[in-house]
């Protein structure tokens, strides 16, 4: 290659522009298919990773409410008013309305106590482990159905 550049700068400026033009062009369109086959494995990859994931049900919600929410959150006298005993219990919410958005964690108030942290912590002893805040976090993303 040396030497073709050599002989290109004996003949002309102009051969020397034209062969580092060239090699520029090649160059930039290697790199752009790079970029694009790289873009496209990572799309692949994360249509996969999602197909993979299994929706959350109900039963997985209602076991974390048992194990660590029901102590509370019972009949006959729940503490703020919010049964965790039931599905209907949940959605119903309490005296100040629902606690759930489903299809929104983050305008979830039972999320909101979940993910917290100080006073209004929930529950306020034992904090939820993340992979429970996870669970409870991708039922409300799904729809919070009883499924």
């Amino acid at each position: 290659m040396l030497s073709l550049l050599d002989s290109a700068v004996c003949l002309d400026g102009v051969a020397v522009r034209k062969f580092m033009k060239s090699t520029l062009k090649s160059a930039v369109l290697i790199l752009s298919t790079v970029l694009v086959a790289s873009a496209s494995i990572s799309s692949i990859a994360t249509a996969q990773a999602s197909k993979k994931a299994k929706p959350v049900s109900y039963k997985q919600v209602q076991a974390i409410f048992t194990a660590k929410c029901i102590n509370c959150h019972k009949a006959p006298r729940p503490r703020a008013m919010m049964n965790l005993e039931s599905y209907a219990g949940v959605m119903k919410g309490n005296d100040d309305g629902s606690v759930i958005t489903a299809g929104s964690p983050d305008k979830s108030l039972l999320y909101k106590l979940i993910t917290s942290t100080g006073r209004k912590q929930m529950p306020p002893r034992t904090p939820l482990t993340k992979p429970e805040i996870d669970t409870i976090g991708a039922w409300i993303k799904a729809g919070a159905k009883n499924k």
